[in-house]
């Protein structure tokens, strides 16, 4: 029987998983770590305090921290965990309140990622910054006040998000991206060429094929050393702070100080439980590896929303319940000086990687009949898989409608379609909406003729 839950964590995956916990089982005693002072807070809002889309740092916090006592949770923020005796089912932690030891009989691991830093020279001078906290919102949103040139290393979605929050701000913005275009972990070349000319439309500077070498100043930033990897060309930008958005990598030290095993994304290790190889083990969100949706290939899901439904199913069954998690899909969107990106499923790149041969319907549609005013250019790309014609991915980058057709795909995906099946769709219709045949319905159609043999 369970009588004691311990979490670790409270970002989004870890108040969730505590959360859902208190919900399944109303008398579980649950003990909630945070290392950081903060209550659960959205780190996906963290661009927007910076461009003022958020008025108030506070508005992020999405579970006060009083409200823990309400639901019978004891949240321990601003403590860490020190050791853990998993033979003994106990962990050690310490804080600005002084140090204690807390016994339990399911745990769960939501510690989160890091930054990974590149090999960048000058990464140690002041002024350079990540954007992975709500501390480090509030250190850049300073910047924001005082600076005038800023150099984003990694043109990847938080790099891009924060780019334009400066952007909007005033500031003069780089984006200094290694890979030839940016977003590619999110879209193929050619839709990122789409999102790079509307960004540059906008006055935003973006270098890609260009590495960065140097951070170059006394303490503090002056201007940041970067090559282009083609041409060889070196060059200097200046800059009065950095921000470093090259990925993160997942926290797991306590984790494998246990024994728990980790996969070759480097995360932990988990099953369709959320348990890692220790009983009554658990691991989610960003620290936590599973499945691809469709190959089962091992990997990370780095999503908040990912980071919830795993949290949801590791709460239940640490509390006692029986609930499968059914893999990532990897639904993604973002909006970059008004326009829509997004993406789910797999992209050219990740299908060529896990050997999916695949058929794509590509088309540019309108996201309204051509005989009504107002309609936007929507470019969409679907994928099939070539021997089985099942629904495996898809793309879309506009000005409207792009992240609600995408959670039709995903579902299609979710759902195991194929390209009849999603010709078939019957969507809505209203010419202040959208046509009778939606592009989705359209680029399926495309898919569908080079389906044929």
């Amino acid at each position: 029987m369970v009588e004691h839950i311990a979490v670790i964590g409270c970002g989004a995956a870890g108040a969730t998983a505590a959360l859902q916990a208190r919900k399944f089982d109303r008398k579980v005693a649950i003990t909630l770590f945070n290392s950081e002072k903060y209550s659960q807070y959205s780190r996906c809002g963290l661009p927007y305090t910076i461009s003022g889309k958020v008025k108030n740092f506070e508005d992020l916090v999405l579970m006060p921290p009083e409200s823990w006592a309400g639901l019978n949770i004891d949240a321990k923020l601003g403590f860490s965990i020190t050791d853990i005796d998993h033979k003994k089912r106990e962990l050690f932690f310490s804080g600005a309140d002084g140090e204690g030891k807390q016994a339990y009989d399911s745990l769960i691991f939501a510690t989160g990622a890091k930054n990974a830093d590149p090999p960048i020279k000058g990464l140690d001078k002041k002024r350079v910054y990540g954007l992975r906290t709500l501390d480090d919102a509030k250190a850049l949103a300073k910047e924001a006040d005082k600076a005038k040139n800023s150099v984003i290393i990694g043109g990847g979605l938080v790099g891009m998000e924060a780019a334009e929050a400066f952007h909007e701000r005033g500031l003069n913005v780089t984006v200094v991206e290694f890979l030839p275009h940016i977003l590619l972990a999110m879209v193929d070349p050619d839709m990122a060429q789409i999102i790079e000319d509307h960004c540059r439309a906008h006055g935003l500077k973006i270098l890609n094929n260009t590495a960065a070498q140097e951070i170059l100043g006394g303490d503090s930033p002056s201007s940041v050393t970067v090559k282009n990897r083609e041409t060889e060309e070196v060059s200097k930008l200046p800059a009065d702070f950095v921000v470093v958005a090259t990925g993160v990598r997942p926290v797991t030290n306590l984790a494998q100080k246990i024994g728990a095993d980790l996969g070759p994304s480097h995360g932990i290790k988990t099953d369709d439980r959320m348990m890692t190889n220790l009983k009554d083990v658990y691991a989610v969100g960003d620290c936590a590896e599973n499945l691809e949706f469709i190959t089962r290939t091992p990997m990370a899901g780095g999503l908040g929303t990912v980071a919830v439904r795993q949290a949801r199913v590791a709460g239940i069954n640490a509390a006692g319940g029986d609930v499968r998690f059914p893999g990532i899909v990897g639904a993604k969107v973002t909006k970059l000086f008004g326009l829509e990106i997004a993406s789910t499923g797999l992209t050219e790149d990740m299908a060529s990687r896990l050997e999916v041969p695949i058929v794509k319907g590509s088309i540019k549609g309108s996201t309204k009949p051509p005989y009504y005013t107002g309609g936007q250019d929507l470019k969409l790309k679907t994928f099939f898989n070539k021997d089985t014609g099942k629904l495996v991915g898809g793309q879309l980058v506009g000005l409207e409608d792009a992240a609600m057709r995408l959670n039709v795909l995903t579902l299609g995906i979710q759902q195991d379609i194929d390209a009849d099946e999603l010709f078939d769709f019957e969507n809505c219709y209203a010419p202040a909406v959208c046509d009778t045949w939606d592009p989705l319905v359209q680029s399926a159609d495309v898919a569908k003729k080079r389906l044929k043999r």
